[in-house]
């Protein structure tokens, strides 16, 4: 084993009512890629912002290179060499990829408060180079793929200096192509001697890329070994301490009334002539590569934007929606894909978060909230998703990715939709609360509510869908009416021909 270059010992961080951490020590070696995985509030994420000068630790002491360090800021953190791409990369979407690379480490003519713009397009391209990279330095970054996003993120740390780098769930917005992309740039970064510290709920990655991995429950470490002793088996029950049940794929059935019917919509440069039925308790699929227009689709439906054509039908009656809140009094409901972005008030309670869209449901005479309602029916539906929450006053922000999840869909709920769009509902959630969602999923449709899933998991739209339409650059491929015996490749096919 190489030198170990960081040391985290007996790290103790406490919040009111919990402790996040409970003694965590972990070290990380030169060259090394290093998995921390665990369920959704099992630590990780305070154990990084410990290493990242974001927390102070309430015990515990952190070594770099056998020297004591007290992280005092990010900013310092990347002084010292530890530099982190976090889950929501942040970019500056209209800045070019050699300004975001030095963004805050510029360049300067002789020292002075002039950049030198020659010498900083010279070093990106420089740094790309090393990674082999192909990108132009002066394209803006909203231009670019999420893959090439990160790699520039990437690429900023090295930049700085960081030769230890923290990667969060860094394929969570990736096609599969992209993800092996990504890791390609990885393994050259494993053999230029930097340390990755790589966290992700996906178990394949881990083995596919990590030497050695450390597995977290309940702020403690609970297992470390080689990635290479341990099957996925073995990684999620030591995350979980039990054994979760993988379901089988069975066919469900459905009615045949149509809810929702989609006819010839098309919108310039997103996607063209898509046509589809939505039937009464069915779980329908949309699956396509990350730029399908997937994502498009279902936020015009919803009326997030409008359509250039088409013509669309709830219930048989053709409507046309100026904005979401006429989609809301048809009975529609939409769990977006950037859940932290789009689909909560951060600072805001579970039970606020829960109850907004339907809170002119809950008032004394259309005028005073009555809040004796409002808590009988949020604790009614914490109770029946399982949702993990100290209390109802609890800030969302507080609860682990599943349980936001959860309060997401339980809004609709509360609402009384009775079609429910999902796009990508279990990013970003780790393995039981990933099963959880499908079982609610399940549950739901089988009480009659409609539901179209997006994801770019193909294997979990398989899983989720009673029939699935494949899209692929704007339009329809195809729509698979059996999906008993669908397998990933045969989407793919689909959607390459």
């Amino acid at each position: 084993m190489s030198e170990v270059i960081l040391r985290l010992e007996n790290i103790v961080k406490t919040f009111p009512g919990t402790k996040a951490l409970d003694g965590v020590s972990i070290n990380l070696a030169e060259g090394e890629i290093l998995a921390i995985i665990g369920e959704n509030g099992a630590g990780k994420s305070t154990l990084m912002k410990v290493l990242m000068g974001l927390y102070k630790q309430d015990s515990g002491d952190i070594s770099l290179n056998n020297e004591h360090v007290e992280v005092q800021s990010p900013y310092h953190a990347l002084q010292i060499g530890i530099g982190m791409v976090p889950q929501e990369l942040n970019l500056i979407p209209e800045l070019t990829v050699a300004e975001n690379i030095f963004l805050g480490n510029e360049i300067k003519k002789n020292g002075f408060s002039v950049i030198d713009w020659k010498k900083t397009k010279e070093e990106a391209k420089k740094y790309l180079e090393q990674l082999n990279v192909r990108i132009n330095v002066d394209e803006k970054v909203v231009n670019l793929s999420a893959a090439l996003q990160q790699i520039v993120s990437i690429v900023r740390l090295i930049a700085y200096g960081s030769r230890i780098l923290i990667l969060d769930e860094p394929t969570a917005s990736l096609t599969k192509k992209e993800a092996e992309s990504l890791f390609e740039t990885i393994d050259i970064l494993k053999k230029q001697g930097k340390s990755v510290i790589y966290i992700s709920h996906h178990l394949e990655e881990i083995k596919r890329l990590c030497d050695r991995v450390v597995v977290m429950r309940d702020g403690s470490v609970v297992k470390e070994d080689k990635v290479e002793n341990l099957s996925i088996d073995e990684m999620i029950f030591a995350m979980t301490n039990r054994m979760i049940a993988k379901g089988t794929k069975y066919k469900r059935e459905y009615e045949d009334e149509t809810v929702l019917e989609v006819i010839d919509y098309s919108r310039e440069g997103e996607f063209n002539n898509i046509s589809f039925e939505l039937k009464k308790g069915e779980v329908f699929g949309i699956a396509g590569l990350v730029g399908s227009g997937r994502t498009e689709l279902i936020e015009t439906i919803y009326g997030l934007r409008k359509p250039d054509t088409g013509i669309l039908k709830i219930f048989g009656t053709t409507v046309d929606f100026n904005n979401t809140h006429q989609a809301l009094k048809n009975g529609l409901g939409l769990v977006p894909e950037e859940r932290r972005h789009h689909g909560i008030f951060p600072i805001l309670s579970v039970s606020d978060n829960l109850i907004m869209p339907s809170l002119k449901k809950n008032l004394h005479g259309g005028l005073v909230i009555n809040y004796p309602q409002i808590k009988e029916i949020v604790g009614k539906l914490i109770d029946r998703l399982m949702i993990k929450t100290p209390t109802d006053k609890t800030p969302i922000l507080n609860l682990s990715g599943g349980n936001q999840q959860k309060v997401i869909i339980a809004r609709w709920i509360a609402q009384g939709a009775n079609i429910l769009f999902l796009d990508e509902p279990t990013r970003g959630i780790d393995v039981n609360a990933k099963q959880e969602i499908y079982k609610l999923i399940f549950e739901l449709a089988d009480n009659g509510i409609s539901i179209i899933v997006v994801s770019s998991e193909l294997e979990e739209v398989i899983k989720l869908s009673d029939r699935i339409m494949v899209m692929f650059e704007g339009q329809e491929k195809g729509i698979i009416d059996s999906v008993e015996n669908i397998t990933e490749d045969d989407i793919l096919s689909i959607a390459l021909n």
